[in-house]
């Protein structure tokens, strides 16, 4: 029997798991770690963080699974979008990884947008418009900010990229990580050398491109060591979380739609057309399939604000099945959570930096778990909100991620977007996205088509007729909620 080991490298938290040849999960290992804000706007972490959290995790499912460390086939990486490191050639990291929330690039957003229609840039990069946020204006802020490190830099690379590394001693990087990077020619597959120049950025500093499910290499020896795994196993690409989420589910044709609650709430739907040629703000990804591509709706704060009120507000229920406790107190509210509704934007907007978070509607009858209850449900109405920008209502939408383990959250948002919701089997989809890829890459799967016969469906969650009118009236408050408190949001 031959195994596939996956890393799953969050926002917040490291998800390694082993699947055997069947796509069956055998173990996972989950540890979180946390972020930097050394200053306002900026989200950092020392990058070897990253590496001793996947070394901990690693040795824990090959430990819990008691499987062989010569069956081990590949390992493959699926990791978040957008955080950039700056490292030399011997492997020596000189900034912390520039966390992908991290909007520190103000400035240089702006002079991006001055150099480039927004039009441009989209049909260039799928990105709808250069933001803080994205790692083009992390790298001209480098450059501007820091000329040492941008100097002495060999390789700036994105966190699947220094895994990769850490792994197999190889730069490389794949398109379904690259995309949403500003630097990236989506339609070419290639980097986009005109901006790069433009900004007196060097090429020859951004990795190589292989295809998503590609072997790398062997891992290397000092790897093998650290990991108590085997030399004979191949490192392979994988693809971004967003797109290896998708995989998992089988997401790789025109008409399928997944949702994703994890730290952040994405909406994909496969194309193969993107029609960058219209400006969009649905950002427009490379899917792990050449010629395919993955449209996508990202909200900033979703499964993070639950574990953001836990932490705060549910210290009680730290430990074993917090999540499922909180489930419970969710659960026993009614629909609208006693009128308490959350504006969910606790990191601000794209198109507004500034927005907060904010609760609003409580009275002395509002219990914990209305609070609870108005987390998911803000997300819920996020949710349609993302459909509708897409231009999607689809009959049934795939549900993964960490909040596909909440029956009342998956009953929620069926019930908001009057749509059946669909659980994959297997939790962690984006993992056994990662799975899939690295099974195609060391031939156990022909291809993707060979590997999505592997997948099955766990539970639905129809919609419940009677609560569909009253969060139809939910949604239209949730809409006019950013009128009434954009005035207050105040910059910094």
């Amino acid at each position: 029997m031959k195994y596939l080991l996956t890393l799953d490298v969050g926002t917040t938290a490291v998800k390694a798991a082993l699947f055997d040849e069947h796509l069956k999960p055998c173990a996972l290992v989950i540890q979180e770690y946390t972020l930097l804000t050394p200053q306002t706007d900026w989200v950092e972490l020392p990058s070897e963080i990253y590496w001793d959290t996947v070394v901990l995790c690693i040795q824990q499912v090959m430990a819990e699974s008691g499987v062989p460390r010569d069956e081990i086939a590949a390992i493959t990486c699926t990791t978040q979008g957008e955080t950039l490191i700056p490292i030399t050639q011997d492997g020596q990291v000189l900034h912390n990884a520039i966390v992908w929330m991290d909007a520190r690039a103000k400035v240089e957003a702006l002079t991006v947008g001055g150099q480039y229609t927004k039009e441009r840039f989209y049909h260039k990069t799928g990105v709808p418009e250069a933001s803080p946020y994205t790692p083009l204006c992390k790298l001209i802020w480098l450059k501007n900010n820091l000329p040492d490190v941008y100097l002495h830099t060999h390789k700036f690379l994105l966190v699947e990229d220094y895994l990769v590394y850490r792994l197999s001693g190889r730069f490389v990087t794949n398109p379904a990580v690259l995309c949403s990077s500003g630097y990236f020619d989506v339609l070419q597959n290639d980097l986009w050398h005109e901006i790069l120049e433009r900004n007196g950025l060097d090429a020859d500093k951004i990795p190589g491109v292989l295809p998503c499910g590609s072997v790398v290499a062997p891992l290397c020896q000092a790897a093998a060591l650290e990991l108590g795994l085997d030399t004979s196993t191949f490192v392979t690409t994988g693809a971004m979380d967003q797109v290896a989420a998708a995989v998992g589910i089988g997401n790789i044709n025109p008409g399928t739609v997944n949702e994703s609650t994890g730290t952040c709430l994405c909406v994909a739907a496969t194309v193969q057309d993107p029609h960058l040629y219209s400006w969009s703000s649905v950002a427009v990804y490379s899917h792990a399939l050449p010629g395919r591509y993955l449209k996508v709706v990202v909200t900033q704060t979703a499964g993070m604000i639950l574990k953001w009120f836990r932490d705060e507000f549910c210290v009680d229920l730290l430990g074993t099945g917090d999540f499922a406790r909180m489930d419970e107190l969710a659960k026993v509210e009614p629909a609208g959570s006693r009128n308490l509704m959350l504006f969910p934007y606790l990191t601000g907007m794209e198109s507004d930096p500034a927005a907060r978070g904010v609760f609003f509607g409580f009275g002395l009858d509002t219990s914990r778990g209305c609070f609870i209850r108005a987390v998911m449900e803000s997300v819920g109405y996020t949710l349609k909100q993302n459909l509708a920008q897409m231009g999607l209502a689809p009959e049934c939408l795939y549900s993964l991620g960490g909040g596909a383990r909440s029956t009342v959250w998956n009953q929620i948002k069926a019930n908001i977007c009057n749509t059946e919701i669909r659980v994959s089997e297997t939790s962690e989809s984006a993992s056994l996205g990662a799975a899939m890829l690295g099974g195609v890459a060391c031939g156990i799967f022909s291809d993707l088509d060979d590997a999505c016969l592997k997948l099955h469906e766990g539970d639905v969650f129809s919609p419940q007729l009677e609560l569909v009118a009253r969060y139809k009236e939910g949604y239209v408050r949730f809409n006019a909620m950013y009128e009434y408190f954009k005035p207050l949001f105040v910059e910094g």
